[in-house]
């Protein structure tokens, strides 16, 4: 691990050891996927507390995530997680211009936000909803102002559920094997030779552990991501074809 998953991977045992002595729910900021598998790695630490975890970022298929140290079961009470969604719009559709996910990062950067404090942005053309913990939500209603030439204004919200409907689209592919490089490289129309740079760099992450091993087998109910492609969930598994393919009927969400 480098300096940076060292200083989270101390932090998260820190944050079990507050919760299980205090007998408080305590919260991580939002993680990647990457800091997540730091998060596992962290759980079989011995100094890591007996104590129950979950994550979420705002709605079930989001990336970055909270973890929530504590439960139900820990404390006989359950609170929610200090998350609020931010919708974004401009103040003037009529002469806006639509921007990027990055435009939107960028733009949030810009007013010198950690990029520890907030989650998943979607853009739903000219609006955009970011999911942020509250005190960042809190800044964002009175400071964010602008998304490149475009004046905004922001607003307490939630994602729509036609966004998260139309973000989603299922198809059926087919593969020799259900092996992640095949799958990866059938669902982004990549050679399986060029998905190997993915795995040695550790940009994909099945169920949320970062996976280095390009023959690892999928199987239905698993959520895959590849960092600069997407994510992906794989529904399940159907017969062959006629060439003696395996059909796989896939979940792709859209950025």
């Amino acid at each position: 691990m480098n300096d940076d998953d060292q200083l989270l991977y101390k932090r998260l045992i820190e944050l079990s050891n507050r919760a299980y002595q205090n007998n408080i729910y305590t919260f991580s900021d939002f993680l990647s996927l990457s800091q997540q598998d730091v998060l596992y790695q962290a759980a079989r630490d011995k100094s890591f507390a007996p104590i129950k975890y979950d994550l979420f970022g705002g709605y079930e298929n989001c990336e970055r995530k909270m973890v929530r140290f504590g439960s139900e079961a820990d404390f006989g009470y359950e609170i929610d997680y200090p998350i609020k969604c931010i919708k974004v719009e401009p103040l003037a559709k009529k002469f806006a211009k639509e921007y990027t996910h990055r435009d939107y990062l960028g733009s949030l950067m810009s007013l010198g936000m950690d990029r520890k404090k907030f989650g998943d942005i979607f853009v739903d053309g000219m609006d955009a909803y970011i999911y942020a913990d509250e005190s960042t939500a809190d800044y964002l209603l009175e400071n964010f102002v602008s998304v490149g030439r475009n004046s905004v204004k922001c607003s307490i919200s939630e994602l729509p559920e036609s966004y998260k409907k139309s973000a989603l689209k299922e198809t059926t592919i087919q593969v020799a094997s259900p092996r992640a490089d095949a799958v990866i490289s059938k669902v982004y129309n990549l050679s399986r030779k060029d998905t190997i740079p993915y795995f040695t760099e550790k940009k994909v992450s099945v169920n949320g552990h970062i996976v280095e091993n390009n023959d690892k087998i999928l199987s239905a109910g698993d959520s895959v991501s590849v960092r600069g492609f997407g994510k992906f969930n794989l529904v399940e598994e159907g017969g062959l074809s006629r060439k003696g393919k395996l059909n796989l009927v896939v979940e792709i969400f859209g950025r």
